[in-house]
């Protein structure tokens, strides 16, 4: 039996063939997903400690 050609304009995909491509996708969905998360979660902690530090009082300007 001849290997099956995947690029031929005739081909219909498997169930399985189907399967593993759907599976593969969610996989880097899930992973581009939980990156934008931790950026997403990192820019928030930043924002917070930026705040933080600005609300801060400050010393009146020219004492030390």
């Amino acid at each position: 039996m001849k290997p099956r050609d995947l690029m031929a304009p005739d081909t219909e995909p498997t169930d399985e063939e189907l399967a593993l491509v759907m599976r593969e996708a969610r996989e880097v969905a899930a992973q581009r997903r939980a990156k934008a998360d931790a950026w997403v979660a990192a820019r928030l902690e930043e924002a917070a400690r930026f705040a933080r530090e600005q609300s801060q009082p400050r010393p009146p300007r020219g004492a030390r």
